[in-house]
């Protein structure tokens, strides 16, 4: 070791015992000392709370004025992005709506077809069924006349002759009326 290591070795050495023997006399004044440094610690840790609190309130304050007229940054970013979703889905209800409006345009055009088509179907079937139904119940007419031939042939009425009586002589000639019109006047 060299003379200035052990130099530093007595120094300290006599510093500690000087402390030692300081903080026995100052025991008692140093015990002020803290109290005082505590309430003075205390007092600027308030004051610095207080500070805070302050910058705080005003902040918060400043935020609010700048709220309630519309101008606060994060209320006018939240703003924008509602306007911008509230336009997108218009956008997208107006694209619903016309695309709704086709699907139901197409499905009642179909619908239409499909009911003129049924319609006409079921025109010329019942025109058929009819006509059928007109077709055999003139072959049943004709098929019952042709029967009815037939069976007048055997038994046909011959024709009836009528016997004249002979006139009585005291019975006049029977003269035929004349009817005579009756004239417009009387009408």
């Amino acid at each position: 070791m060299s003379e200035l290591d052990c130099d530093d070795d007595l120094s300290a050495d006599y510093n500690d015992y000087e402390i030692r023997d300081s903080d026995e006399d100052t025991e008692d004044a140093s015990e002020t000392d803290v109290v005082l440094k505590y309430d003075n610690t205390d007092n600027e840790y308030t004051e610095i709370k207080e500070q805070i609190y302050r910058d705080k309130l005003a902040t918060l304050k400043d935020q609010l004025i700048q709220l309630e007229a519309g101008l606060h940054p994060e209320y006018v970013r939240k703003i924008r992005r509602l306007e911008q979703l509230y336009e997108e889905r218009v956008l997208l209800d107006e694209v619903f709506l016309a695309f709704e409006n086709e699907r139901i345009e197409r499905e009642y055009i179909s619908e239409k077809r499909s009911a003129v088509r049924e319609f006409e179907e079921r025109k010329v079937e019942l025109k058929e069924s009819l006509l059928s139904e007109l077709e055999d119940k003139k072959k049943m007419i004709e098929s019952e006349r042709i029967s009815l031939e037939l069976a007048n042939d055997s038994t046909e009425p011959k024709p009836l002759t009528t016997r004249k009586l002979r006139r009585r002589p005291n019975e006049p000639i029977p003269i035929p009326e004349k009817r005579r019109r009756a004239s417009p006047d009387i009408l």
